[in-house]
């Protein structure tokens, strides 16, 4: 027998003769094409996965066989394959922690008491360690599933699954065609004070029934549901039940099956929801159906169906990779890799031995993390918006929980784990020479920074042809695509209040002419009356005929008349200062660019170099440099191919047909580009780099933090 066998610790249990509680369950299941044995505990819902041989030595334990009788029969029947004593001594361990074992004495109640409430502890400092979640066990709803499980047996049939798909698409239509007074002015209408307290009272309704669904899914399944309670989500108190036994069904879409559960139960509860919605008029009843589909929609998509938090979405995905404990076997897959090659531990064990697991544990838990970031500094900007403080407690709970409590224990493993005894040093050096090189690359080191935008191939300002005042058009006084002359007259504007207007002050102006020319001779003092009105009309008047001359919009230099838009523009209404056309010459080498309001600051006071991309030029990188910025913000970009219906990154007012409105204003830059840039078409796309003082990342990204904040809280 190979001396990788034994251990020096095997005399403290090969004379024991312990035997499974009666209670305990068996299933034998299959995961990635090989077999393994579940045992489940049902009084305390969980389950425990081994392989066959280690559950040959299981299925021993009846009491009158010690463990080396069962150890010596498995090591000469599966030779090589038998488990080692050391293997051996952590099943009985794992079996003996889960209470599930009896021997042949009493057991030590206090040594199980204390099991108990470090078991308690840890799922306590779980709760905490995670701001999405903190539990409270409440109830034990077996007796009520056994009773409504009638009533409710047909939804899980063929009936239940043509009626659920009948209804939710019937309401992904009809919300279709409600989208934008559904999604208009959201955050605001969420977060309203008298909305909160409606969406408190809708919230635990839908997620009972999403729970319940859930516990009717593993009673059909055949399984029991023991444990029931209050879980706060986010500082929302909402039920959650334990479906673990579900991890004791054989076949995996029965198990996927039990996880899709709530989710397809949120969804037709939203379904409805939006029926209601519909067909109601403004008032609570609407609000209520419209806090129902947030519920049912937005946090089924974010938490419930997502399989980076550990919700439904990741039992799901677990079950449909079968890796079972998904999360914390790519945490102590990602710890192997550590100890193994960053530390030298050349005796560390990979949990996993599978080459198609390998990759899956590597990705989870760092993509897990990074999503668990996002969504949590994205509710606390949500919430800032509108309840600053309570935002700014939320995101200090997530930095520290989701940043400085796993330093803290990365640190003490480093430091204080006996697995690193003989590898101390070279993990002590390691770590602080990895720490302090990431702390010189992030404050010290400087690196290149930029800002990107895009633009457009453009004419200078003097070629732009806007209208001078607001009316309707009414015709065109040159035709689009000929050479024109500055000065000449473009396009005529009309506008019937302002020519009433006019036509009123100028007999204003000519009543008063008359009564002056009267009064001169005969009364003085009321000709010198006269006189000082008919100063103030005449004023007037220049003003009124200053507008309606402004209603023709001319030609500001010599060229070629490009109209913007369509050619049947008569008849239609143009704001002031609207954009009508252009009068181009000779070749362009313009590019306006459109700047967000977070990132102007830094380009008007740290852009050393501008290079320019055309989109029909994408191997040349052409520089240029900043002429000219328009003083103010805008709603308005110059192309609609700035915006994300032109292909763009700009999200566009739905309400402008013109689609050159924004949801957000913007700041407009014009570039000259360097000479030999070519010839150039207008209204190309450009994408162009502002490039800055190289900083730290650090000092990068605090700034882009800062404008964020800045950005989203108005401050």
């Amino acid at each position: 027998m190979s001396g990788k066998f034994l251990s020096d610790t095997w005399y403290r249990v090969a004379p024991l003769r312990p035997r499974l509680h009666t209670h305990v369950r068996v299933f034998r299941q299959r995961f990635r094409g090989r077999a393994w044995y579940v045992l489940q505990d049902p009084g305390s819902g969980r389950a425990h996965r081994f392989t066959p041989a280690t559950y040959a030595l299981i299925d021993g334990l009846d009491g009158q066989h010690t463990v080396d009788e069962l150890w010596q029969r498995l090591a000469e029947s599966l030779g090589d394959h038998a488990p080692t004593q050391d293997e051996v001594i952590q099943v009985l361990a794992q079996l003996h922690g889960a209470d599930v074992l009896q021997g042949d004495s009493l057991p030590d109640l206090d040594e199980a008491l204390e099991r108990q409430r470090r078991q308690r502890r840890q799922k306590l400092l779980q709760s905490l360690g995670n701001p999405m979640a903190l539990r409270l066990r409440l109830w034990d709803p077996q007796r009520f599933l056994d009773r409504s499980w009638p009533w409710v047996r047909w939804a899980f049939g063929p009936l239940g699954v043509a009626l659920w798909l009948a209804v939710v698409g019937s309401a992904l239509a009809l919300a279709a065609r409600h989208w934008d007074a559904l999604s208009g002015n959201l955050a605001d209408r969420v977060l309203a004070l008298e909305n909160l307290v409606l969406l408190a009272l809708a919230w635990p309704v839908v997620k009972v029934l999403h729970e319940l669904a859930h516990a009717w899914a593993v009673k059909r399944g055949g399984g029991e549901v023991h444990e029931m309670g209050v879980m706060f989500l986010v500082f929302m108190p909402v039920p959650y039940l334990d479906a673990s036994a579900a991890g004791a069904f054989r076949g995996k879409w029965q198990r996927i099956g039990v996880s899709a559960a709530g989710i397809l139960a949120e969804i037709f509860v939203a379904a409805l929801a939006m029926f209601v919605w519909a067909a109601a008029e403004p008032g609570a009843v609407r609000a209520i159906a419209f806090n129902v589909m947030l519920i049912g929609g937005v946090s089924t998509l974010l938490f419930n169906a997502n399989p980076l938090l550990r919700f439904d979405g990741y039992y799901m995905l677990a079950d449909l990779l079968e890796i079972p404990n998904l999360a914390q076997r790519s945490n102590r897959y990602l710890g192997y890799l550590v100890k193994r090659y960053g530390f030298g531990a050349v005796d560390a064990v990979a949990p996993s031995e599978q080459p198609g697991e390998r990759r899956w544990l590597a990705l989870y838990a760092p993509l897990s993390w990074c999503y668990r970031v996002v969504v949590m500094f994205g509710i606390a900007l949500f919430v800032a918006a509108e309840y600053f403080f309570v935002g700014v407690v939320l995101a200090l709970w997530s930095v520290a929980m989701m940043f400085g409590w796993p330093l803290a224990r990365g640190l003490h493993f480093v430091l204080r784990n006996h697995e690193l005894d003989r590898h101390r040093r070279r993990a002590v050096l390691g770590t602080f020479g990895t720490a302090a090189a990431l702390l010189l690359l992030a404050f010290v080191v400087p690196l290149p920074s930029w800002t990107a935008v895009e633009g457009v191939v453009w004419v200078p300002r003097q070629a732009e042809v806007r209208a001078g005042g607001a009316g309707f058009v009414a015709r065109l006084r040159a035709e689009p695509g000929t050479a024109v002359q500055g000065g000449q007259p473009l396009v005529e504007l009309h506008d019937d209040e302002l020519l009433t207007s006019l036509a009123v002050s100028r007999a204003r102006v000519e009543r008063l002419r008359v009564e002056h020319a009267r009064d001169r001779f005969s009364d003085r003092l009321r000709a010198e009356l006269t006189r000082q009105n008919l100063l103030v009309e005449e004023a007037a008047l220049e003003r009124a005929e200053r507008r309606v001359a402004e209603l023709t919009a001319a030609a500001a230099r010599d060229g070629q008349w490009v109209l913007l838009g369509t050619p049947d523009l008569e008849g239609r209404h143009v704001r002031q200062g609207e954009l009508l056309g252009y009068v181009a010459t000779g070749t362009l080498d313009d590019i306006r660019v459109v700047v967000a309001q977070e990132d102007v600051d830094l380009v008007r006071q740290a852009t050393r170099a501008v290079q320019v991309r055309l989109a029909d030029q994408p191997g040349a990188t052409l520089a240029a440099r900043l002429v000219r910025e328009v003083p103010e913000a805008s709603d308005e970009v110059p192309s609609k191919a700035l915006t994300i219906d032109g292909g763009g990154r700009l999200a566009a007012d739905p309400r402008d047909p013109n689609g050159v409105r924004t949801l957000a204003r913007t700041f407009q830059f014009e570039l000259e580009l360097a000479p030999g840039a070519g010839e150039l078409r207008f209204g190309t796309r450009a994408h162009v780099r502002f490039e800055h003082r190289p900083a730290p990342l650090a000092e990068q990204a605090w700034r882009r933090l800062r404008q964020t904040l800045l950005g989203t809280l108005g401050l």
